[in-house]
């Protein structure tokens, strides 16, 4: 081995050491800090979002996680003005799932339209058990999820926020 030869490998080597490794063990750190962060938030079992009609209907946003967090947006026409979240004991939490459950969620399609005019919209999300579904009402749809949302809304008015 000549003397450039081995100037270059040692050159090599010194960027390696000084540049390379650090880089690699940064690049694990911030891997690892990431999959703790995601970890830490809960997965989003339910969500309902509600749009305004002419009359008096609430409109409001409702996300359900699996660590029993509530997460609610009163906008229009409900007792609960504006974001508020809350963990909910276990009591509420199966209470309230347990409205949520009585859809037949594998089986809904996902967009029910009325021909009626001035209807609120629904916007339905459920992600539990291995089910994941989406699915939006104007007005039609079954009685599994026909009055969900007015229901949904006076347990979280009535039993989780009723202070």
């Amino acid at each position: 081995m000549n003397k450039m030869s081995f100037i270059n490998h040692m050159d090599m080597y010194k960027f390696s050491l000084f540049f390379v490794v650090p880089l690699f063990i940064l690049l694990l750190i911030a891997c690892k800090s990431n999959k703790s962060m995601s970890s830490q938030q809960a997965e989003e079992i339910f969500s309902l979002n509600t749009t305004a009609c002419m009359g008096p209907c609430p409109v409001f946003e409702l996300s359900l996680y699996g660590d029993q967090k509530l997460v609610f947006n009163g906008k229009e026409n409900t007792k609960i003005k504006g974001k508020k979240e809350v963990k909910l004991d276990d009591e509420q939490f199966e209470a309230l799932l347990g409205i949520i459950q009585t859809a037949d969620w594998a089986n809904l399609k996902e967009e029910y339209k009325s021909t009626m005019q001035d209807l609120p919209t629904q916007n339905f999300t459920y992600n539990n058990n291995g089910v994941v579904k989406q699915v939006s009402r104007y007005g039609g749809g079954p009685a599994s999820i026909s009055n969900m949302s007015d229901t949904i809304l006076t347990f979280v008015e009535e039993q989780v926020f009723a202070n």
